[in-house]
């Protein structure tokens, strides 16, 4: 049997090989299916049979499998044709030969006409213990012509009766078995286990390593593995699935990213996340926005991340990369960890398509699901609090829509008793449910078209996604469209080509400033009304103040006027290209080159329009269309028409070109040496743009209106002259801004790894960035980070042989490594920015951002990492790892005043990281017919200082827990303190503590001749505090299961987070006064304090009624709320700790019988459910404890997938 050499064209010009490319990757699908359909031309005088299979190879993508012996003795062919299908000129050439043809797939098998055409081979493929193995593929040595087994690892397949066929069986981890057919019906084959297939491999990003061979800390994922359709990007995928990686959501919203912490937290100011790397190339950060900018506060939250653009159908595997020996040859950039990507290729089998579609139902949040007061309840609470003397802040506004307006109203005359009661029962009985107005039940869909497949010379990978997301918010959606195109090409044996081209566009829509429909309807009293009786939308009335009005202003909102005419939009698309070229100059040696660009454009939009309440309440100071021109206050409005429009735009570009050689080879079959060596070249180039256009009317063709002149404007009442006030927006500062940044960089890099009888192994890395980032001194403008580890393969060793069918492996590791990092926001150098003309003295003025220090250099972390690996009786592994990371920060330093600044940046904030991290996967049950696997995860980290702060700390930095300003020596990043609450008052009900002031041996505060308590003296704030604990949790968990019988699988997936802290949201969101009449209020406060003996056994204050004072100065010198002290006391903080259960699902797959019934290679369907339940602390009433003030919903989904 022979089979032919399939020849490429001859070589293009560069310019052809481009247009070539584009034109492959456009129309490549078409192609796949229209090469079947080939009209080809043919012309060959007195040739032989040979030479016509040849020309026909040259025109197609077809090839002969024939034997010699059948076709040698055929020549004198000669066969002139245009425009005729490849069975025409086979039905020609073969006439009077006693020769047919057969063709399946791309394949055509000539052979003597007496030969039976097909045959059916059956068989069953089991383990050496006879237990059956699902997903082998069986294949005709040379061809793309086979099939795979079933679960009960059946088989049967055609294939052609001809002499001398070979049939390969492989799957993973056992050893490929070849078996001669020579007539056999049914073959039956055991697959044994192999060193060489069974070693799986790291994908580092720079290189592929046996998992034997690597010494560091790294954590592989399948993508099939960790999908949930809920999600759109494989980020929020990843919780609770990887030891020593914590992530958290930070928001329930559509098209948001959450929080990733690797390893703990090691920079105070520069960036926290870690590096992400897909198909070996550096992603980019997302597109920057104006952090002080109010109006892109909803922006922020829906950019995504580096990998938004990546279709999670498009994923292969996912490798964590923690410790310095794993990330040291990333560099500067890899002090956070790495994670990477490796995205799916083609095989060399027949052309393959598959379809897959999720359907998703999300359901809203309701009342029950939180501990909030109905109408009722609302309203007895103010009937209460009015009856015991409480203090309003301010005069209630006369309405017969809130209980406070309508007492108003009552003791003004305006009203009788009857009519007051009457309109206090309405509002009892009101009940608005804000969920059902605010929020929807919501419908997703994602699909996912593939074609995938190849032949020896050429395979090939198409995916084309689309996903439509729906939040329960209402107007909150997200679209996404992306495609991808991987190519691989064997230009020679020894050259191969993969060529990678991506692209993705995405639209999130989200709210303007101030807009939130999920907070509105936990916040606002169910006796606001939403509508009036006629239908129409009512206005509530709030009192607030404008600018240029020296009276305060009364102003209606509603909120879904708001959500009408208000929106933030984000568009962006992205384009990612990648060549790997590959050279087998040697068995043992191979060249390497990598070359990736990027293009990610985004706009982002903000709009706010004139009928809205934040227009009405910023620039205009009156509702709208309530002021005729030219009264007093239309003369006072800044905007009198139009609203204000924010538009951002971002053009970030980026390449990265590697040069690599790699050795790997054995000698003497005990000495395995790899070594890789290679440079780096990345640029970066951000381009970014905002605007603001004020005076903006959508409604009205997108026209402009233009605000008040200065010298026109005419304020109300002692209103000092304007100047330029809140117009520094509108002609200086931030209502415009361009800028332009450029990063170079060129590193080289290498790595090492020696293992001697597959027992002990060596591993060594270095890597080399330039930056001139760092001042004056030369020997900090590079950083080297290195890193060296060795383990020990113990199971290997003779003297455990007689065992080793019980432990099949055990493996120690230790590692060191050096990392740098550069906190991309900080330069050793004066930065000067030079600003607009400032009015007041009538010349350009230039502020000073950043005073020099020629002695600042790059952070640095040193890592010790230990692992131990074990397998026992084939069905258990375990894995334990234990590191410590010592970090020396840039931190913020306090300096004099005469420098012009109040602080500056300096090298010496240490932080120690340690922790372990245990993984456990079992495979209790696995038979013909079922299996059941689980596999458990967990760290613990351990976060602290080593280094007090040198800058200064406000008492409320410690309270909030600011963990760029608080570094306090023994304490984690994220800790936080807490007032140190004693009682309430017996008196009052308002609320005592401890530490505060001198108290008597009664407990009685001492009080000076002025009548106020006495402080106490203190060192520092902590000391008048108590720790409350830290703000990110320290220990990380996940369980995932699967139990299969037959083709039906039930899964479950769980993550735990424990070891954070949070605060309660203050009941009293007025600082003890009576509540806003429109505010809804926790049930909590059904049970303050009301009257003396009520401190026993509630620890709510009662509402402030004026008997005391309600603010105290204390050790600072500023004075403070008692209610907000409450809030921020130790009683009101509750631990964050949750388990969740992220997804139960179920599967159903169609066997082969079923499958060839249907015509389809692959049938499967499954209905999954995601955020199944929360256990979290009670305190948090229905809020979910990892966003603190807002919910996950349930979502539903029913999927199906296909393949032809």
């Amino acid at each position: 049997m022979k089979e032919n050499d399939f020849f490429l064209p001859p070589k293009k010009k560069n310019g052809d090989v481009v247009l070539f490319m584009f034109l492959f990757f456009l129309l490549l699908p078409g192609f796949s299916i229209a090469q079947y359909k080939a009209q080809l031309n043919i012309d060959i005088k007195n040739g032989t049979l040979v030479n016509v299979f040849e020309n026909i190879q040259k025109q197609s993508a077809y090839r002969f499998m024939y034997s010699n012996q059948d076709v040698a003795a055929i020549k004198n062919i000669s066969v002139q044709r245009e425009g005729v299908s490849v069975q025409e000129i086979l039905d020609i050439v073969l006439k009077g030969h006693n020769l047919t043809y057969l063709i399946e797939d791309k394949i055509i098998f000539i052979k003597k006409q007496s030969q039976t055409s097909v045959t059916k081979i059956r068989g069953r493929v089991t383990d050496t213990k006879s237990e059956p193995l699902a997903g082998v593929t069986i294949l005709i040595e040379g061809t793309c012509i086979g099939t795979t087994t079933d679960s009960n690892g059946n088989y049967v397949f055609t294939i052609p009766d001809i002499d001398k066929i070979n049939i390969i069986y492989s799957f993973i981890g056992m050893a490929p078995y070849k078996v001669a057919y020579t007539g056999q019906e049914n073959i039956n084959v055991i697959l044994k286990e192999s060193a060489e297939t069974m070693d799986e491999v790291v994908v580092t990003g720079y290189q592929t390593l046996r998992k034997s061979d690597v010494v560091g800390s790294v954590s592989t994922v399948k993508a099939s593995d960790i999908m949930m359709p809920v999600y759109t990007s494989v980020d929020q995928m990843l919780q609770g699935r990887v030891a020593g990686m914590m992530v958290m959501n930070t928001s329930s919203r559509v098209g948001t990213s959450p929080k990733i912490r690797i390893r703990g937290t090691s920079t105070i100011l520069g960036n926290q996340d870690p590096l992400w790397v897909v198909d070996g190339v550096i992603q980019p950060d997302p597109i920057p926005l104006n952090q002080n900018d109010l109006m892109v506060d909803d922006l922020k939250n829906i950019l995504g991340n580096q990998i938004s653009w990546l279709n999670p159908a498009d994923i292969e595997t996912v490798t964590v990369l923690k410790d310095a020996s794993a990330t040291a040859i990333y560099g500067s950039k890899a002090a956070n960890g790495v994670i990477v990507i490796t995205t799916k290729r083609g095989k060399q089998e027949g052309m393959t398509v598959n379809y897959n579609g999720t359907f998703s139902f999300r359901s809203r949040p309701h009342y029950g699901l939180f501990n909030l007061m109905n109408s009722q309840e609302r309203i007895q609470f103010s009937r209460e609090a009015f009856a015991a003397g409480a203090i309003y802040n301010e005069a209630p506004i006369a309405s017969l829509n809130t209980y406070e307006g309508i007492m108003s109203m009552f003791y003004n005359k305006q009203i009788t008793p009857q009519e007051a009661e009457n309109a206090i029962h309405r509002l009892e009985r009101t009940n608005t449910d804000w969920f059902d107005i605010l929020t929807r039940n919501s419908f997703s869909h994602n699909h996912n078209l593939s074609v995938s497949g190849g032949s020896e010379k050429v395979i090939y990978n198409v995916s084309l996604g689309y996903s439509d997301q729906s939040g329960i918010e209402i107007n909150n959606d997200a679209q996404n469209l992306s495609g991808r195109v991987n190519l691989g090409i064997r230009l020679h044996p020894k050259v191969h080509v993969d060529l990678s081209l991506v692209g993705s566009i995405n639209k999130t829509w989200g709210y303007a400033a101030n807009v939130s429909p999920l907070e509105y309807a936990t916040e606002t009293s169910r006796s606001v009304l939403a509508y009036n009786e006629d239908g129409s939308r009512h206005f509530q009335g709030i009192r607030t103040n404008y600018a240029y009005n020296e009276n305060p202003v009364i102003l209606g909102y509603n909120i879904l006027n708001e959500i009408d005419h208000s929106y933030s939009l984000n568009k962006s698309s992205q384009i990612n290209g990648n060549i790997n070229f590959s050279w087998d100059i040697l068995p043992w040696l191979k060249y390497e080159f990598v070359g990736g660009i990027n293009n990610n454009i985004g706009t982002s939009e903000a709009y706010a329009g004139e009928q809205t309440y934040y227009i009405a309440s910023t620039f205009r100071g009156y509702d709208f269309g309530s002021e005729a021109y030219g009264s007093e206050k239309y003369k006072a409005a800044i905007l009198p028409s139009g609203g204000e429009l924010y538009n951002g735009s971002s053009d970030v570009q980026g390449w990265n070109i590697q040069n690599k050689i790699t050795f790997s080879k054995t000698f003497q079959e005990d000495h395995r040496l790899n070594v890789l060596i290679g440079t780096e070249v990345t640029s970066t180039k951000t381009a970014n743009k905002s605007q603001k256009m004020f005076g903006y009317v959508k409604e009205r063709g997108e026209s402009v209106v233009k605000p008040t002149p200065l010298n026109e404007l005419v304020p109300i009442g002692n209103r000092p002259a304007p100047g330029l006030g809140l117009f520094e927006e509108l002609y200086n500062g931030n209502g415009w801004l361009r800028n332009t940044l450029t990063a170079n960089q060129f590193s080289i890099f290498a790595t090492l790894a020696y293992s001697f009888k597959n027992r002990y192994v060596i591993n060594a890395s270095m890597r080399n960035d330039a930056s001139n980032r760092f001042g004056q001194d030369q020997n900090k403008r590079f950083d080297p980070t290195y890193s060296f580890g060795a383990s020990w393969n113990v199971a290997q060793e003779p003297w455990l042989q007689n065992i080793s069918n019980i432990i099949n492996q055990f493996n120690l590791r230790a590692s060191y490594g050096i990392q740098g990092n550069a906190v991309n926001s900080i330069s050793p150098e004066l930065i000067l920015r030079m600003d607009e003309i400032k009015p007041y003295y009538g010349d350009y003025m230039s502020k000073i951002s950043r005073i020099p220090n020629p002695h600042l250099s790059w952070e640095r972390t040193k890592t010790w990492n230990f692992g131990l690996d074990i397998q026992v009786i084939r069905w258990i592994s375990m894995n334990i790892e234990y590191y410590t990371k010592k970090s020396n920060n840039i931190v913020n330093q306090s300096i004099a005043l005469e420098y012009g600044r109040v602080g500056t940046e300096v090298n010496g904030g240490r932080v120690v990281n340690s922790g372990v991290e245990y993984t456990l996967n079992i495979t209790p049950i696995r038979t013909k017919d079922w299996a059941w696997t689980i596999g458990f995860n967990s760290s613990k980290n351990w976060n602290k200082a080593k280094t007090q702060s040198i800058s200064e700390i406000s008492l409320q930095d410690y309270i909030s827990g600011s963990s760029d300003k608080v570094l306090k020596e023994g304490f984690a990043l994220s800790s936080f303190w807490s007032y140190d609450f004693k009682r309430l008052s017996s008196v009052d009900g308002s609320p005592e503590f401890n530490r505060l002031f001198q108290e008597d041996a009664q407990g009685n505060i001492l009080k000076g001749e002025d009548g106020a308590p006495l402080l106490k003296g203190v060192n520092e704030y902590t000391d008048m505090l108590v720790y409350s604990g830290k703000m990110e949790p320290d220990f990380t968990g996940g369980l995932t299961t699967r139990l299969r019988w037959k083709g039906l699988t039930f899964g479950a997936n769980f993550s735990l987070l424990l070891g954070a802290k949070k605060r309660l949201p203050n009941p009293y969101p007025n600082l003890g006064n009576i509540p806003l009449s429109n505010v809804n209020l926790s049930k909590d406060l059904i049970n303050r304090w009301k009257k003396p003996g009520d401190e026993a056994y509630t620890y709510i204050p009662g509402v402030y009624t004026g008997r005391i004072a309600n603010y105290w100065r204390l050790q600072d010198d500023r004075t403070y709320n008692m209610y907000q002290m409450w809030g921020e006391s130790d009683i009101m903080v509750a631990k964050a700790d949750f388990l969740r259960c992220q997804q139960i699902s179920l599967t159903w797959t169609a066997n082969d019988k079923i499958c060839t019934k249907m015509r389809v290679k692959s049938f499967s369907i499954n209905a999954i459910m995601n955020n199944v339940f929360v256990v979290a602390d009670k305190k948090f009433h229905g809020f979910d404890p990892e966003l603190g003030d807002s919910v996950q919903p349930k979502t539903y989904s029913f999927g199906i997938t296909v393949g032809f």
